[in-house]
């Protein structure tokens, strides 16, 4: 009897125990101060230069991003001005970006100022292109690969963003992929020519192959590298964990001041 009544007792201890651990605990989280977040570039195309502002928000927050408006934006002193209908800063028609010079960026919000400098970078020299036809590889069907002709003399270690896609014969537009590469001159032969086989290209004859290349600074480099790994696939035990990209934005901003030169190239696909 004494035995049953020590396992009666023990049963109803665990049973008060476990009605314990279904309690409701409610745990509240501060919510961070808002930071500036900035993107912002500046290019060799006409008219394509602009400045973003947004404020960041609390990582559980479903709420859009706060649009900056209010903001006074200045790159080598020139006034970047709010454009109501794309959300963007943005300079005078007819503004570019030249090869060699040095930018800086200005951003007086809230009585604060956040500051940056980068250099336009000049590009390689991109001499032709080419395709080659090629059995079916693995997971590629047979069909035509795409070559460049690079060529580059540029002293030092350059680096360069690579995007590649297909012209769309339906909307009139290049539609890019996920083909792209980050890569610097060191990976490259210097002075003189080379070719390089865009990874995973196969295409048809009629198909058009087009490309962006944008030289970018170390700085650029490393942001768009620390973004892909943390944008590279779904979560998982081999992903990199959350954290803030770097940034060359002085002042306790977020995000990214880029100056590129910008390449922009068709190819047609021809037997």
């Amino acid at each position: 009897m004494r035995i049953i009544k020590k396992y009666i007792y023990l049963f109803a201890a665990g049973l008060t125990l476990s009605v314990a651990c279904k309690e409701k605990i409610e745990l509240e989280i501060p919510s961070a101060a808002p930071l500036l977040v900035v993107e912002a570039e500046v290019t060799t195309e006409t008219d394509s230069s602009y400045v973003k502002l947004h404020l960041s928000s609390d990582y559980f927050s479903a709420a859009a991003y706060p649009v900056v408006k209010t903001a006074q934006v200045r790159v080598n002193g020139i006034s970047f001005d709010f454009d109501p209908i794309q959300n963007l800063y943005r300079p005078d028609s007819g503004f570019d970006g030249k090869p060699d010079s040095v930018y800086n960026l200005q951003i007086n919000y809230e009585g604060k100022t956040y500051t940056s400098q980068a250099k336009l970078e000049p590009m390689f020299s991109v001499k032709s292109f080419f395709n080659t036809y090629k059995p079916k590889e693995g997971f590629l069907p047979a069909g035509y690969s795409v070559s460049y002709v690079g060529y580059d003399d540029r002293p030092g270690t350059k680096y360069t963003y690579f995007v590649g896609g297909k012209y769309d014969f339906v909307n009139h537009v290049d539609s890019f992929d996920k083909n792209k590469i980050l890569f610097n001159s060191a990976q490259t032969p210097v002075n003189r020519d080379y070719q390089f086989e865009i990874p995973f290209t196969r295409f048809d004859v009629g198909d058009i192959y087009t490309c962006i290349f944008r030289s970018v600074d170390k700085n650029m480099y490393d942001f768009i590298e620390a973004y892909n790994m943390q944008s590279s696939g779904a979560p998982g035990p081999f992903q990199v964990p959350p954290a803030n990209l770097p940034t060359n934005i002085t002042g306790g901003a977020l995000g990214y001041f880029a100056t590129y030169q910008v390449v922009r190239i068709r190819h047609m696909i021809t037997p």
